[in-house]
């Protein structure tokens, strides 16, 4: 029998939760050892964040992008050690904004022992720019196209990734229209996702794209504002995210080109071929190893859109029956999780959800533990199942 792939999720800006995975530190060697070490490489900033980290609800500070942003860099990548360490490597990975720079971190383009600089040179791309906010809605893409005006011109956000070519070599890269695979932000990236100048909500941009209907606004927090009680007054669902930066948007342009010049200094190298494929969240498709040395690549994503849910859904139309997928939620909310719970594949039990951490009042303490062993479980239980003790991270029809 064919074996499942799994497939990890990281989370992003917006989903940080106060003792996110901290049920793990100290229960889980494969977790503790790599979070100690981010700390102690940071030295008395790690020691300010590690006090943010176990700090329970409520924490204002997670609030502040130079404390989460490290955070969520720190726990989404011993989260992927710990799988690898108690069962094996996921065959895929698949991360949300800051999220996708921890799975490049457990596939070798950035060495383990620097992810302590790397969150210190992104923190500092960040300051005094790109300030503003996010705002999560309950619509599609094209909906709120038609209600603000629209979102400049170009490829739609919401396409999957035309032209994926899947084979016995794993995912590749399509021919995409206007440069939008290429290292950078493109003008087609940004003349996308934008409202046009000159509108009442100008600078406000389409951030992510989080699941069916599920769509992220950011840009100033004055036009925000106005998009907010535009909506609200329209009965759209909105909710704002806990964000200090309009991550994802025109207005983060200077900070990704600081951070790609920073992070041309840790010589970004072609992936491991023993351990996972990252599928950029950028792109739809995976990482190139071109792509995947190039700084820039890594860096504009700072301000170029997400497109989460169509990189996952790809996965799940392509994958999802045959042979199958263990999506290993990595969330502190399973928010990752909940557009795939719809998908056909997972509905008629073909593909299945993992949550790796435990959620509401049981976040954060034991229950972690518990949760993330019930999921080495279910790895083991599918490995031993098939009989293949081998981790296939190639991509086949």
């Amino acid at each position: 029998m064919e074996r499942r792939r799994s497939v990890l999720l990281l989370p992003g800006q917006g989903a940080q939760r106060e003792r996110m995975a901290a049920g793990l530190y100290g229960a889980r060697e494969g977790f503790t050892a790599p979070m100690d070490e981010f700390f102690g490489r940071l030295g008395t900033t790690g020691a300010r964040l590690r006090s943010a980290w176990l700090r329970p609800a409520p924490n204002p500070e997670l609030d502040e992008s130079a404390v989460a942003q490290p955070l969520l860099l720190a726990v989404g990548h011993a989260l992927g050690r710990a799988v690898g360490a108690a069962a094996e490597p996921p065959a895929l990975l698949l991360g949300h904004s800051v999220g996708e720079l921890a799975a490049a971190c457990l596939v070798g383009v950035f060495d383990p022992a620097d992810i302590g600089a790397l969150a210190a040179a992104r923190s500092r791309a960040l300051e005094g720019t790109g300030y503003g906010g996010m705002l999560a809605v309950a619509a599609p893409e094209g909906q709120l196209a038609e209600e603000l005006g629209g979102f400049g011109e170009g490829v739609e956000l919401s396409g999957s990734a035309e032209g994926m070519a899947v084979g016995a070599d794993g995912v590749t890269v399509s021919e995409m229209a206007d440069g939008a695979a290429v290292a950078g932000v493109t003008a087609a990236e940004v003349a996308d996702a934008r409202v046009p100048a000159g509108t009442a909500f100008a600078g406000v941009a389409v951030a992510a794209l989080n699941g069916p209907r599920q769509t992220v606004l950011a840009g100033p927090r004055e036009a925000l504002a106005s998009v907010e009680q535009h909506l609200r007054d329209r009965g759209f669902l909105v909710r704002a995210l806990r964000s200090g930066h309009a991550f994802h948007s025109p207005a983060m342009e200077g900070a990704a080109l600081r951070f790609a010049e920073a992070l041309a200094a840790f010589g970004p190298r072609t992936p491991r071929a023993t351990v996972g494929t990252v599928v950029s969240t950028r792109t739809g498709v995976a990482v190139t190893p071109e792509q995947a040395r190039d700084p820039h690549f890594w860096g504009g994503q700072l301000a170029a859109p997400v497109r989460y849910w169509p990189a996952l859904r790809e996965l799940l139309d392509t994958l999802g029956r045959r042979p199958g997928l263990l999506l290993l939620d990595g969330s502190a909310d399973r928010s990752l999780s909940a557009p795939a719970r719809h998908h056909p594949a997972v509905r008629d039990g073909a593909s299945e959800v993992v949550p790796l951490l435990a959620v509401g009042r049981d976040a954060g303490g034991p229950a972690d533990a518990r949760v993330f062993a019930e999921a080495l479980h279910r790895l083991g239980e599918q490995r031993d199942h098939t009989g293949d003790h081998t981790v296939d991270h190639t991509v086949v029809s």
